[in-house]
């Protein structure tokens, strides 16, 4: 059985998220009724509207609660000597710097810059020390990083 590595945070955020599916399934169980009292369900476009919410909606349940189920919760890095799942990174490239949280696949965000253990530039970083460079080959061309602080 596969197991999920994550956050504390990234694991309270997928129970909040698994809660508020479960909220919604009463609220589609009701269209689905109220669709129902109109009659013929073959071209009931509400119907079969709410059908498929429900459909996705219990996809994501299932999917929700397996990660839940499986997750193994990472304690962030009390050594901050060397980049590892949970560390805060401060890195430095020819634009400019950048903070990045290294997390597991589940929780990769790059617009909030949490980037996954998993990806490229996650793997260029793992296990590297403060004054590193680290060269990742993104779809632009080579990327040198260097990494300034570890959190």
């Amino acid at each position: 059985m596969k197991k999920y590595h994550m956050t504390q945070s990234g694991l309270e955020k997928a129970q909040v998220e698994l809660e508020a599916l479960a909220l919604r399934r009463k609220e589609i169980i009701e269209k689905i009724k109220a669709a129902k009292e109109q009659g013929d369900l073959k071209e009931n476009g509400e119907y079969h509207e709410a059908k498929n919410d429900m459909a996705f909606n219990e996809s994501k349940i299932l999917e929700l609660e397996d990660l839940i189920r499986n997750a193994e919760v990472v304690e962030s890095p009390t050594n901050s000597q060397f980049v590892a799942l949970g560390s805060q990174i401060k890195v430095a490239n020819g634009v400019g710097e950048r903070d990045f949280l290294i997390v597991g696949p589940t929780e990769a965000n790059p617009a909030e810059r949490k980037i996954s253990d998993e990806s490229p530039l996650g793997q260029a970083f793992m296990h590297r020390s403060v004054g590193e460079e680290v060269e990742v080959e993104t779809p632009a061309g080579i990327q040198k990083y260097t990494i300034l602080e570890i959190k």
